[in-house]
């Protein structure tokens, strides 16, 4: 008998770009397809506009530059644009970039949430260029690329799934293990003092602030809500005084008159009534 094939049946579907972008969460598929599209709008630039000089005038623009973040030009943009820049002479560096972040960003946004994963990558992006800029404040070689991002996406994902089994190149590890080793291995760079050590002290900078961010993220929240807490109930102590005042001198009006109302007694009546009507609108 010949058998048939259901198609919907199938488990294996056919891969597709627009299959592959639908799978993905809302800020990982807009970081994925926009850092793609700038990296082809820098090839535009660079085959049929600039000249060399000029392409290298951007990269001075949009990567971090260490000896210009905090300089008189104060060129605090660049710790967030540079995320976005990658070499064209090393097309490698966005492909590693881009297939990490497919392989475990959806998953710690899905698990965190689009806004908490929002604050996470461009928390440790941004946080790796201030790194760079602090550490290497001397050096003009420019810091381009997510790789910082990336690094704090890979700590997110070792404190949600530390026991996961990935494959690093062909050998099973837990992810606990592999994150550490990749980490150790940055360290090995950053101390060579040479030009790839600069790119492992952003690294390096990105994967601490996204384990701090993973570690104290519930505690500065609690931290903010209290102190948010102690706001309102601050104001609310105040209003009650405010009322207990108004009170007492419409008290005054109803035994005294209007007239006898002081200067400072009705001024203090307009500025509450401002301030509930704030309140109530």
């Amino acid at each position: 008998m010949r058998e048939t094939w259901d198609e919907s049946e199938v488990a294996y579907k056919r891969w597709s770009p627009m299959r592959f972008l639908r799978g993905l969460p809302p800020l990982s598929r807009w970081i994925f397809i926009v850092t793609i599209a700038l990296f082809l709008a820098q090839f535009v630039l660079y085959r049929f506009i600039l000249s060399q000089a000029g392409y290298d005038r951007l990269i001075d623009i949009f990567g971090v530059t260490p000896n210009r973040v905090f300089s008189r030009q104060l060129c605090l943009w660049q710790v967030l644009t540079y995320m976005f820049v990658h070499s064209l002479g090393n097309p490698i560096h966005i492909f590693v970039n881009m297939f990490v972040l497919a392989m475990f960003a959806p998953e710690v946004e899905r698990a965190m949430g689009t806004k908490r994963f929002g604050i996470l990558y461009f928390g440790s992006g941004i946080a790796a260029g201030l790194v760079s800029s602090v550490v290497l404040m001397f050096s003009d070689v420019p810091i381009i690329g997510a790789s910082g991002a990336i690094l704090g996406v890979l700590a997110a994902y070792w404190r949600l799934f530390p026991n996961r089994i990935v494959y690093l190149i062909v050998f099973p590890m837990k992810v606990k293990h592999c994150v550490w080793l990749l980490v150790g291995v940055q360290v090995l760079i950053a101390f060579w003092g040479n030009k790839t050590g600069i790119a492992a002290v952003t690294h390096l900078g990105g994967f601490a602030a996204g384990l701090l961010y993973m570690r104290y993220e519930w505690t500065l929240r609690s931290a903010m809500l209290r102190s948010v807490a102690r706001h309102y109930d601050r104001e609310r102590e105040s209003d009650r005084h405010i009322r207990e005042r108004v009170d007492q001198i419409l008290v005054k009006v109803n035994r005294e008159g209007i007239n006898s109302l002081t200067w400072r007694e009705r001024t203090f009546l307009r500025r509450a009534s401002r301030r509930f009507k704030r309140q109530h609108s």
